[in-house]
């Protein structure tokens, strides 16, 4: 399977003692268990391969680069008038764009998910070795 039709589930190590300034990218061929899930809300690890695990989901970006925020509820893509945060990074102070962002809810147009580790598993997720 070609890597494009992959979906990344980007990993943090939040918090956590063994993982705290880590992040492991885990590649899965379907999202079908994630989808209608908001950002905020602690899904069971056992969905993207990590029994045990439970993680948090802090956003995301769909298939053209177009980043989650958390603010705007549904499955939605909306131009909206931005001042900072995801999706826009202000040149000088006090400068606004209007930008196109999408909705808090995870759909099948989603390329990339942004979780972070609320509570370890048994498994060892994050290797030293790795970095």
């Amino acid at each position: 399977m070609s890597e494009e039709s992959l979906y990344k589930i980007n990993i943090s190590g939040g918090k956590t003692k063994e993982g705290k300034g880590l992040t492991k990218v885990v590649q899965l061929q379907k999202i079908d268990p994630l989808v209608g899930k908001v950002i905020g809300e602690i899904v069971n690890g056992g969905l993207v391969g990590l029994p045990g695990y439970e993680l948090k989901i802090t956003g995301g970006s769909d298939f053209a680069g177009i980043p989650m925020r958390p603010h705007v509820h549904g499955p939605v893509k909306k131009k909206l008038l931005l001042r900072k945060g995801p999706g826009y990074k202000p040149l000088k102070k006090g400068e606004k764009r209007r930008k196109v962002i999408r909705g808090s809810e995870i759909t099948d147009d989603m390329k990339q998910i942004n979780m972070v580790v609320i509570k370890a598993g048994k498994t060892k997720l994050f290797d030293k070795e790795e970095e």
